[in-house]
């Protein structure tokens, strides 16, 4: 009985093991890393590895036409398998081979750079100094030669409590082209509310194009979650891998915490793409708590995107899961662009949007132009204090594919007026004109989805419009009759008028400021030093 058992075994293992060693357990057409088979049969005596010599054996290689290399190496590593004249063995390969294989191989989707012969991306203080209003008003020629299949390229960051439904219309009256987030939800919050899937998923038509981001750990109820997101029609899946807040990260180990498990996340991202035709990605950071190198981020990039993610959101920073509250995860740990950009470089395959430190679409348009900010006098990058940029070097090999803003949409909608003029050469939208325009707009959004609400639901609809006047006479004036006239009438008006009392009060305290056109800055700023 023993011995029937051993031979169950070994065949068993023959046929699942041995003959597929280095298979990857995925599609075999579409992402398999490396996949190499020797043509001729070879023979391993005992249990002993043969060493072979690359030069014998480089022509007796043959790489299938599916083959997918994301790494700027070919890997190479023969298998040891427990028996004797096995015949035809699949193997994969460990550092033998060389770039200037891989260049002879002709596939555009390889790296042509090797990580180690790139010099600092982003140069210091003896490189030319360029000013923001030089680099900020189109995209260079180059880049639109480059990019022009691609949309969209300014994203609004996806923000708890922030980037609901109203935001989204709010930000639909400010730019037609802007790519549209929804906050996190989490998988299990669609799952067990399956009968009430338009309270999270809803969206209106004109919120194209639009991404859903979930959150999540488990591979098989992220994936049920992602077909429920692709039915109710969003644009692209979006996995959140970089919020450090203790209660995604620590408590539901999930966000950022997820980058200390790169084989997860490519599994996480494997099922999903099994299951929806939508394109997947995953936003990250550049480094979690003391995983912070740069091969690290280069590891964890060439593992998730092994399984056909192409696309990263990156924030420009690494995430301190103990020790630092999520406001503080945004401002404390340095910007660290320089990765980035090292990125697009290694992986031209890819595509690679920043996000981090972006406080205007010119900030955004400079960045996709190919040029960071840096502080002048000290020549960092991490901490700049003024409007000087400095070229990155080869940025024509694979430019950003986006740049991403959030918490300065989320302060003062408005720096967004000139996304569809600067970025996407379309004339700015009529309802983004002035601050007026926007707050009419808007307020036709409120009569038609609004009659007589709670306090609490008048408090939600009418918070994105909060920030509509920051930095301008009348901003806190207009912030506080809206609270005020929300705890004072909410049960006796909608929420259309009491927008349109609060603006009342505007145009009492700062005539013509609701009317001055949001891209003439020029005007703005002497409107401010003559009030």
């Amino acid at each position: 009985m023993r011995i029937i058992l051993v031979k169950v075994l070994i065949l068993y293992m023959y046929f699942t093991y041995f003959k597929n060693h280095g298979n990857a357990k995925l599609n075999k057409s579409k992402y398999t890393l490396i996949r190499v088979y020797h043509k001729n049969p070879f023979k391993l005596y005992k249990k002993n590895k043969i060493e072979y010599n690359k030069d014998n054996i480089d022509n007796q290689i043959n790489y299938n036409r599916h083959t997918k290399i994301n790494t700027d190496i070919n890997l190479f590593k023969s298998c040891t398998p427990f028996g004797k004249n096995n015949r035809g063995v699949f193997f994969i390969a460990n550092n033998i081979n060389t770039k200037e294989k891989i260049k002879n191989l002709k596939r555009k989707n390889m790296s042509i750079l090797s990580s180690n012969n790139i010099d600092d991306t982003l140069g210091g203080v003896n490189q030319p100094i360029f000013e923001l209003e030089n680099i900020s008003q189109s995209l260079n020629d180059l880049y639109r030669k480059r990019k022009s299949e691609i949309e969209p390229l300014i994203q609004v960051a996806p923000m708890i409590n922030v980037t609901n439904r109203h935001f989204r219309a709010l930000v639909r009256i400010i730019s037609k082209k802007v790519q549209l987030w929804t906050e996190m939800i989490v998988d299990n919050t669609l799952l067990y509310n399956i009968n009430n899937l338009e309270e999270h998923l809803g969206f209106n038509k004109n919120e194209h194009p639009i991404v859903c981001q979930l959150g999540g750990s488990d591979p098989t109820s992220l994936s049920e979650a992602a077909v429920l997101i692709e039915q109710a029609g969003y644009d692209e899946i979006n996995i959140n891998v970089g919020c450090p807040s203790t209660k995604v990260a620590n408590k539901g180990a999930f966000g950022a915490y997820l980058m200390k498990k790169p084989e997860l996340v490519k599994n996480i991202v494997y099922e999903i793409k099994k299951k929806v035709q939508i394109p997947v990605t995953v936003k990250i950071r550049t480094g979690v708590d003391d995983l912070d190198s740069f091969s690290f981020l280069k590891s964890f990039i060439e593992t998730v995107s092994s399984v056909g993610c192409e696309h990263f959101i990156i924030h420009s920073r690494k995430a301190w899961l103990k020790g630092l509250d999520p406001k503080q995860n945004r401002s404390v740990p340095p910007l660290e662009y320089n990765k980035v950009f090292n990125l697009c470089k290694l992986y031209p395959n890819l595509k690679f949007t920043l996000n981090g430190g972006i406080k205007s679409i010119e900030q955004g348009v400079a960045l996709l132009n190919g040029y960071v900010p840096i502080n002048k006098t000290t020549g960092n990058h991490n901490k700049y204090t003024d409007n000087n940029y400095i070229k990155v070097e080869d940025y024509d090999i694979n430019p950003l594919y986006g740049v991403m803003i959030g918490r300065a949409c989320m302060d003062n909608i408005t720096v967004l007026a000139k996304t569809d003029k600067l970025v996407y050469n379309h004339d700015t939208l009529a309802t983004a004109y002035s601050r007026r325009t926007v707050l009419e707009a808007y307020k036709s959004y409120l009569e038609q989805n609004s009659s007589f609400y709670s306090l609490v639901n008048a408090f939600e609809l009418l918070k994105p419009i909060l920030g509509v006047l920051k930095g301008m006479p009348g901003h806190r004036l207009f912030r506080n009759k809206i609270d005020a006239y929300i705890r004072t009438y909410a049960s006796t008006l909608n929420c259309a008028q009491i927008l349109d009392k609060a603006m009342i009060d505007v145009d009492n305290i700062a005539p013509g400021c609701l009317d001055l056109m949001l891209d003439d800055y020029k005007a703005q700023q002497e409107y401010i030093k003559n009030y």
